[in-house]
């Protein structure tokens, strides 16, 4: 299994599959607080002689719209660099040929899909952290506690939808086809929560761990509230259950494919 994973982490790695994905969490770490901190002047600099009056921006905004933009970009990011984890090897024949040495296909969907997940939750708690230290140089520390527990949110949804489109990986030969998959599930997801968000199952829905990203960045005291914490709970487990089943579901068709 070490070998495997080694592996499996040295295919990501010289792909560029996760430098790429860093390098847009690396710009957005940078560029956001940038934005938020001189778009007063940017826009000054643009309106010709029109003076532009905008509200400070707090740390705490700084931090949401970065948590925001790691959502909105690099959820795209991680579909792309997810579809042809299974799907391409599968494509080419190299699926084939790993399959027939001692290896399972339980230790190959295993490692997989656990370098992809360490790797990207690596990515952004690191590009958190690099951004709530550079908030705090350009505007003023925003709560740390609150700043944690919406990246844990960010990274709980971005397992998520990363857990779909493997799914959809193991299930078929056509990298395209994981990828719209993906995306598919993200649209529905938002779509799903948009529609549910008063309902009895709006808190629960995977969707809500976006959605309170700004209310944990309220807070101004050291410690979360109980019931911050109980939000964050609830879409969380949910989310890991619908990872799961997609997970299930994709290793089941896995499973049942004829190698050549």
């Amino acid at each position: 299994m070490r070998v495997l994973m080694e592996k499996d982490l040295k295919q990501v790695w010289r792909s560029f599959r996760l430098p790429a994905y860093y390098l847009v969490l690396l710009f957005l770490a940078v560029s956001d607080p940038l934005t938020a901190k001189y778009m007063g002047k940017i826009l000054e600099r643009f309106a010709q002689g029109i003076t532009i009056i905008l509200p400070t921006t707090s740390p705490s905004q700084a931090m949401a719209q970065f948590l925001g933009d790691l959502v909105e970009l690099g959820l795209v990011v991680v579909i792309a660099i997810t579809m042809g984890s299974v799907a391409g090897e599968r494509s080419s024949g190299v699926l084939g040929f790993l399959l027939t040495k001692p290896v399972t296909r339980k230790r190959y969907i295993l490692s997989k899909y656990s370098i992809l997940v360490a790797g990207v939750v690596a990515g952004v708690v690191l590009s958190s952290a690099l951004a709530q230290s550079y908030i705090r140089t350009l505007i003023g520390p925003a709560p740390v506690a609150g700043a944690w527990l919406a990246t844990a949110s960010v990274a709980v949804y971005t397992v998520y939808i990363l857990s779909a489109t493997f799914s959809a990986s193991m299930m078929t030969e056509s990298s395209l086809a994981a990828g719209g998959t993906g995306l598919l599930v993200l649209f529905a997801t938002g779509v799903t929560g948009t529609l549910l968000q008063s309902s009895w199952l709006g808190p629960y829905l995977p969707t809500a761990l976006v959605r309170n990203i700004s209310s944990y960045l309220e807070q101004s005291s050291g410690a979360l509230s109980s019931t911050q914490v109980a939000s964050f709970i609830r879409p969380a487990i949910s989310s890991v259950l619908l990872s799961l089943l997609f997970l299930s579901l994709g290793y089941l068709r896995f499973r049942k494919v004829e190698l050549p």
